[in-house]
């Protein structure tokens, strides 16, 4: 039997799994993130974690999925935010001289996307769309079973499209991203700009509108607007069959994903409304997306 290891790169913990290409996991494992990483303490953790999952048995190959920007090509980290000691690390080529099989790396959005199409119920749709849904918002599109990458991994930054012009501040620098109003932070910055209160994190802006409370559902039901804003244009961009969300914040999906749904109709040309299907995904993203990435590797 073909086993494959995933390892998913998180601002809290590195998660692996080892698993068949169904997705039946037969071995999982999770080293702490230390925020001060250098370039060599990551790769050591990264390969604790590989070597815990190979302990258990014989991997065709190892997909790593991690937070942007990357060059894939080189298999090399360039930074991160949440990881902001780590330079140009060269994390394939540590991983596959340590292990002497193939490695594999691409960013968390993207590894997402795959993990919806494989393990998600969806190998039979010809073009997804994963927008997750998160501290930031990500993308990711695969087109005919295949991963759209782009120049070096960074394709399907959908969070960096521009949907206010002049709007607030992004993470990235920029104005007016979609990811500055529909993202765990974006939302909570956006209460703040609002009330000048600042929610401990986004699971208590969510109770606040289960609450009914006014600003909070303003800042969230505008969110939503730009998220739907943002479906739109990648629905009018490359026509996919389906969009699906996924990410931490859809835990709350019945507070704002059938509006969302609903306004995307509202939106799109006609003959999308009736063809696009946009909904919750299945949440298979993390270490089994990178797991994706190495069965797609190595098909």
């Amino acid at each position: 039997m073909s086993l494959f290891a995933g390892i998913d790169i998180g601002g809290g913990s590195i998660k692996g799994i080892l698993t068949d290409p169904k997705g039946n996991v037969m071995h999982e494992t999770r080293e702490p993130t230390d925020s001060q990483f250098s370039n060599d303490g990551f790769i050591a953790a990264v390969k604790k974690v590989a070597a815990n999952l190979l302990a258990k048995g014989k991997a065709e190959a190892i997909g790593i999925g991690s937070p942007g920007p990357l060059d894939v090509d080189q298999g090399l980290v360039l930074h991160s935010t949440n990881l902001p000691n780590l330079k140009n690390t060269p994390l394939v080529k540590s991983i596959r001289d340590e292990f002497n099989i193939p490695v594999y790396l691409n960013n968390d959005a993207n590894c997402a996307a795959l993990g919806e199409y494989y393990f998600g119920g969806n190998t039979g749709v010809n073009s997804l769309v994963a927008l997750t849904l998160g501290t930031g918002l990500g993308g990711g599109w695969v087109y005919q079973g295949k991963l759209f990458s782009g120049m070096n991994g960074n394709a399907m930054e959908a969070g960096h499209l521009t949907i206010v012009k002049d709007g607030a501040l992004c993470g990235c620098g920029k104005k007016g991203c979609a990811e500055s109003y529909f993202s765990a932070v974006g939302l909570m910055n956006r209460y703040f700009d609002k009330t000048g209160k600042k929610p401990d994190n986004v699971k208590e802006l969510f109770d606040l509108c289960r609450d009914n409370n006014t600003d909070a559902r303003e800042v969230l039901f505008f969110g939503a607007d730009i998220l739907a804003e943002l479906i739109k244009n990648i629905i009018h961009l490359i026509n996919p069959d389906k969009v699906v969300m996924v990410g931490g914040i859809t835990a709350s999906y019945d507070l704002f994903g059938p509006y969302v749904e609903n306004r995307v109709k509202e939106l799109v040309f006609p003959v999308f409304a009736e063809k696009v299907t946009v909904a919750m995904g299945n949440n298979v993203a993390g270490a089994y997306g990178a797991a994706a990435l190495a069965i797609q590797e190595e098909k």
